[in-house]
């Protein structure tokens, strides 16, 4: 759970509240965030003015709740850095010593992620309600779908994005991180401060109807797991052209070049854009001028004749499914670099090699995310599932591994690269170092061609 510091919400987006509004939040007691229903036992008053909330220790200053959301049996929760730092109050599934005789009001509540998001939602006066809230879940795709369907549902301005890739709070633009129920409502009310109608939500992978989530008001919720088993297309759009039927009818409109490899997931974001009361005519617009998503077959302009996409396929089915995608779009060869992360599940490396290997003319495995794992055990991992191993490159750098995919392309070639999509960064070892896959392709073009 990562933690933030969360002052009243008045400040937090352009335009601030009347002056009655920012004191009556100055006002915030512990009392009216915390209600009945969620109180086990408590000791020490309720009535306490609150500055802020914090569920991680080294963001509390002097006036904070502190919630206590480690696990049973954590080796350390941060209470004792909470209270120095000047908790005023403790919630949390326990009443822990350090925190007894000190001043301190302890709450006990049986699930503290859920009292956390509840007290979250009413300090920043219920942003969720204040906005169309429009959830995308599901396993694989949720991503790109998110992206989609916000472009196609409003202009930007209007709705807010809250992704793996980026969070578009309608003011600013923020890096993605996986947020929790305190930053989940902080990041709803700079939408609604911005002048958000609504907003774009990935779900993580946990339901909505479990936990934290279940309290938030919806506008609508598109599964792609239900999409997928009521048996609406999966398969690629035509090259030029997103044909399909829905309850409204038939419906067809052009394809932009940048969103001609996205296939299914531009069906999904179109049909429930349409099932979402956006008139056929409207859609088939905002299609015209839809940008291509971030990472997600993304087209990177270079010199030469040649395509180049960056896509974020890192399990089997996706990559072969993108390369596919590529190669039907593609009059002569396809080059790959891909790459596969480190410190996790090693059982689908050698799926990546085989499925490169039957799919691309070149292929070329470098570093993903290895994190602290040795990348030579992950490429060797990789190889294993290859036919002729001895074809393939290695080339660990991933900048050179680019380069060397883009050096050797020719005119009605594409090379593909694949792995880590709109990911800014790569994490080798301890170490996050500065690396965007689009970028190092306009490098080696800026390098090539002095552009």
């Amino acid at each position: 759970m990562s933690g933030l510091l969360l002052s009243p919400p008045f400040g937090l987006g352009r335009r601030l509240p009347p002056p009655a509004a920012r004191a009556a939040a100055r006002r915030t007691r512990l009392g009216d965030l915390l209600t009945p229903e969620q109180r086990g036992a408590a000791v020490g008053p309720l009535d306490r003015p609150i500055a802020g909330l914090a569920a991680d220790a080294r963001q509390v200053v002097a006036g904070s709740i502190f919630f206590d959301v480690t696990p049973a049996g954590a080796a350390r929760s941060g209470l004792d850095e909470a209270v120095a730092r000047g908790a005023v109050a403790v919630v949390g599934p326990r009443r822990p010593r350090v925190a007894l005789g000190r001043g301190l009001t302890v709450v006990q509540v049986l699930d503290p992620l859920r009292a956390l998001a509840g007290v979250a939602r009413r300090f920043f006066r219920h942003p969720d309600a204040a906005l169309r809230l429009h959830a995308v879940e599901g396993d694989h795709g949720k991503t790109t779908v998110a992206h989609l369907l916000r472009g196609l549902l409003g202009a930007p301005a209007e709705l807010g994005l809250l992704s793996s890739v980026h969070h578009d709070l309608g003011s600013r633009i923020l890096p993605a991180a996986i947020p929790g129920p305190l930053e989940f409502h902080a990041l709803l009310a700079q939408m609604r401060d911005a002048g958000c109608s609504g907003a774009v939500i990935e779900l993580p992978t946990i339901s909505a109807e479990e936990g934290w989530l279940a309290d938030v008001t919806w506008a609508s919720r598109l599964d792609l797991r239900v999409a997928a088993a009521e048996g609406f297309s999966a398969t690629p759009a035509p090259s030029h052209n997103l044909r399909f039927a829905w309850a409204g009818g038939d419906f067809a409109a052009p394809l932009p070049a940048g969103l001609r490899a996205l296939g299914a997931p531009l069906q999904f974001a179109a049909r429930a854009a349409l099932e979402r009361g956006v008139a056929p005519a409207i859609v088939a617009e905002r299609l015209r001028d839809l940008p291509p998503v971030p990472g997600r077959g993304e087209p990177v302009a270079v010199p030469g004749g040649f395509d180049v996409w960056v896509d974020a396929a890192d399990r089997p089915e996706r990559l072969a499914h993108f390369l596919r995608l590529v190669r039907s779009r593609t009059p002569g060869r396809v080059a790959l670099v891909v790459g596969c992360p480190g410190e996790c599940d090693p059982s689908p490396r050698p799926a990546i090699a085989r499925i490169a290997e039957q799919g691309a003319d070149l292929v070329v495995l470098t570093a993903g995310n290895s994190r602290g794992e040795p990348l030579e055990r992950i490429l060797g991992d990789m190889l294993r599932g290859a036919t002729l191993p001895g074809a393939i490159r290695c080339v660990p750098d991933r900048r050179a591994a680019v380069a060397a995919a883009l050096d050797w392309a020719r005119p009605g070639d594409a090379v593909v690269v694949a792995g880590r999509g709109a990911e800014a960064f790569q994490r080798i070892g301890q170490v996050a170092v500065p690396c965007d896959d689009r970028r190092l392709v306009r490098d080696w073009v800026g390098g090539r061609f002095g552009r």
